[in-house]
Protein backbone atom coordinates (compact mmCIF):
# COMPACT_ATOMS: atom_id res chain seq x y z
CA UNK A 1 0.00 0.00 0.00
CA UNK A 2 2.91 2.60 0.92
CA UNK A 3 4.86 1.53 -2.49
CA UNK A 4 1.57 2.06 -4.28
CA UNK A 5 1.33 5.65 -2.16
CA UNK A 6 5.24 6.46 -3.40
CA UNK A 7 4.62 5.20 -6.95
CA UNK A 8 1.77 7.78 -7.28
CA UNK A 9 3.53 10.95 -5.87
CA UNK A 10 2.43 14.27 -5.16
CA UNK A 11 -0.83 13.96 -6.17
CA UNK A 12 -1.40 11.39 -3.87
CA UNK A 13 -1.45 13.87 -0.93
CA UNK A 14 -5.13 15.41 -2.86
CA UNK A 15 -6.52 11.90 -3.74
CA UNK A 16 -6.24 10.73 0.09
CA UNK A 17 -7.19 14.07 1.36
CA UNK A 18 -10.26 14.52 -0.33
CA UNK A 19 -11.01 10.82 -0.10
CA UNK A 20 -10.82 10.86 3.45
CA UNK A 21 -13.02 14.07 3.94
CA UNK A 22 -15.12 11.94 1.47
CA UNK A 23 -15.50 8.97 3.85
CA UNK A 24 -16.06 10.83 6.96
CA UNK A 25 -19.05 12.21 5.39
CA UNK A 26 -20.41 9.66 3.98
CA UNK A 27 -20.00 8.41 7.24
CA UNK A 28 -21.98 11.24 8.68
CA UNK A 29 -24.73 11.17 6.18
CA UNK A 30 -25.31 7.54 7.09
CA UNK A 31 -25.68 8.61 11.00
CA UNK A 32 -28.03 12.14 9.89
CA UNK A 33 -29.56 12.03 6.45
CA UNK A 34 -29.98 14.91 4.86
CA UNK A 35 -30.61 16.33 0.93
CA UNK A 36 -27.97 18.72 2.20
CA UNK A 37 -25.24 16.55 2.94
CA UNK A 38 -26.37 14.31 -0.04
CA UNK A 39 -25.63 17.58 -2.34
CA UNK A 40 -22.54 18.17 -0.55
CA UNK A 41 -21.16 14.71 -1.04
CA UNK A 42 -21.67 14.53 -4.29
CA UNK A 43 -19.16 17.62 -5.02
CA UNK A 44 -16.88 16.07 -2.49
CA UNK A 45 -16.89 12.78 -4.76
CA UNK A 46 -16.11 15.36 -7.73
CA UNK A 47 -13.20 16.18 -6.00
CA UNK A 48 -11.83 12.95 -5.39
CA UNK A 49 -12.75 11.93 -9.16
CA UNK A 50 -10.77 14.83 -10.37
CA UNK A 51 -7.87 14.38 -7.94
CA UNK A 52 -7.22 10.76 -9.03
CA UNK A 53 -7.60 11.45 -12.54
CA UNK A 54 -5.69 14.70 -12.31
CA UNK A 55 -2.94 12.54 -10.68
CA UNK A 56 -3.02 10.13 -13.37
CA UNK A 57 -2.51 12.96 -16.09
CA UNK A 58 0.05 14.23 -13.89
CA UNK A 59 1.72 10.34 -14.25
CA UNK A 60 1.74 10.19 -17.43
CA UNK A 61 2.73 13.33 -18.19
CA UNK A 62 5.64 12.45 -15.86
CA UNK A 63 6.67 9.34 -18.04
CA UNK A 64 6.31 11.00 -21.42
CA UNK A 65 8.34 13.61 -20.24
CA UNK A 66 11.51 12.00 -18.01
CA UNK A 67 11.86 8.57 -20.38
CA UNK A 68 12.93 10.63 -23.69
CA UNK A 69 14.69 13.29 -21.25
CA UNK A 70 16.98 10.21 -19.46
CA UNK A 71 19.58 8.80 -22.85
CA UNK A 72 19.96 6.08 -21.07
CA UNK A 73 16.55 5.00 -20.89
CA UNK A 74 15.59 6.68 -24.60
CA UNK A 75 17.90 4.47 -25.89
CA UNK A 76 17.71 1.48 -24.02
CA UNK A 77 16.05 -2.03 -25.64
CA UNK A 78 14.44 -2.34 -22.01
CA UNK A 79 12.20 0.65 -23.05
CA UNK A 80 8.65 -1.05 -23.35
CA UNK A 81 9.35 -2.41 -19.66
CA UNK A 82 10.35 1.05 -18.55
CA UNK A 83 7.33 3.31 -20.13
CA UNK A 84 5.00 0.24 -18.86
CA UNK A 85 6.42 0.38 -15.02
CA UNK A 86 5.86 4.45 -15.79
CA UNK A 87 2.24 3.66 -16.71
CA UNK A 88 1.46 1.57 -13.48
CA UNK A 89 2.85 4.18 -11.36
CA UNK A 90 0.68 6.17 -13.30
CA UNK A 91 -2.43 4.17 -12.23
CA UNK A 92 -1.62 4.52 -8.46
CA UNK A 93 -3.85 7.86 -7.79
CA UNK A 94 -7.11 6.56 -9.82
CA UNK A 95 -6.46 3.06 -7.90
CA UNK A 96 -6.49 5.09 -4.16
CA UNK A 97 -8.86 7.46 -5.66
CA UNK A 98 -11.71 4.80 -6.89
CA UNK A 99 -11.54 2.77 -3.90
CA UNK A 100 -12.13 6.11 -1.90
CA UNK A 101 -15.74 6.37 -4.14
CA UNK A 102 -16.53 3.03 -3.94
CA UNK A 103 -16.30 2.94 -0.44
CA UNK A 104 -18.23 6.67 0.16
CA UNK A 105 -20.79 5.40 -2.63
CA UNK A 106 -21.34 1.86 -0.44
CA UNK A 107 -22.01 4.16 2.83
CA UNK A 108 -24.20 6.86 0.63
CA UNK A 109 -26.46 3.94 -0.44
CA UNK A 110 -27.21 3.11 3.50
CA UNK A 111 -27.74 6.87 4.21
CA UNK A 112 -30.14 7.22 0.97
CA UNK A 113 -31.27 3.69 2.38
CA UNK A 114 -32.91 5.54 5.55
CA UNK A 115 -32.93 8.69 4.05
CA UNK A 116 -35.81 7.23 2.11
CA UNK A 117 -37.56 5.80 5.26
CA UNK A 118 -37.34 9.22 7.01
CA UNK A 119 -41.23 11.58 6.77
Amino acid sequence: MLDLFRAGGAPMFFVVIFGLISLVSSGLFVARPSETKRRTLQALDRAVLYSALAGLVAGLAAVGYHVPQNPAWAKSTEMPLIVMTGMAESLSAPIFGFTFLALSAMLQAVGLRKLSRLP
